[in-house]
């Protein structure tokens, strides 16, 4: 199955442009959060288990992560946008090995902004749509534009989990950009220009590796 990735900082906008791009090509999107936010949701023993790893702001098992994804895989679609996926070598060397990635967009950020926008970052506990107070506030203040949910902080964006969530992704998953590029699938886009421009960004080069 045809696979493309979003990869970057907590903060750099992957989801939004994960949408969008979706949106565009008919290739679902498939969000490793929200994904795991279910597994809370349904009150099982591993999603205890994740709703304590996440609060720490740690990343869940390889083992974990690579089952939901596979079971994602298995509903049709022309293709999948793999959106917080992979966060580790062993997650990307099962999605080389497993899918036919066509690109890697690298949503390039500094950890100072990033901290600052998931500091800012509100979530619908209704719909799950997501905002920021700094840059993509909701027309009625605490309310989803959406569906009139109540807004609020998520755990995981709480100051302390934030910091270990950034230390996680250099740690561990800064350096898949060293194993994409080797394979030529990597393309860098900066996460500081608006939603739209960098929108048509990947919009531009999605042109040269989707057929017509």
């Amino acid at each position: 199955m045809d696979a493309i990735v979003f990869l970057g900082i907590q903060g750099s906008g992957k989801g939004t442009q994960a949408k969008l791009l979706s949106e565009l090509t008919g290739f679902r999107h498939v969000n490793i959060g929200e994904l795991l936010r279910m597994q809370i949701h349904n009150g099982s023993d591993s999603g205890n288990l994740v709703k304590e790893t996440i609060t720490r702001g740690e990343l869940v098992s390889d083992e974990m992560a690579i089952s939901l994804i596979a079971k994602e895989s298995n509903q049709a679609s022309n293709g999948i946008i793999f959106d917080g996926f992979p966060r580790t070598q062993a997650q990307a060397l099962v999605l080389l090995s497993k899918y036919n990635l066509l690109r890697v967009y690298y949503l390039d950020l500094s950890e100072e902004d990033a901290v600052e926008r998931l500091s800012a970052r509100r979530t619908c506990q209704n719909c799950g749509e997501t905002y920021n107070l700094t840059t993509y506030r909701p027309k009625v203040e605490n309310t989803c534009d959406s569906c009139q949910g109540l807004l609020f902080q998520r755990p995981d964006d709480e100051p302390e989990a934030i910091r270990k969530r950034i230390a996680e992704f250099f740690r561990q998953t800064h350096k898949l950009k060293d194993l994409f590029i080797q394979h030529g699938l990597l393309v860098a886009v900066s996460a500081n220009a608006s939603i739209d421009q960098i929108a048509e960004v990947i919009r531009q080069d999605v042109k040269s590796i989707l057929p017509r």
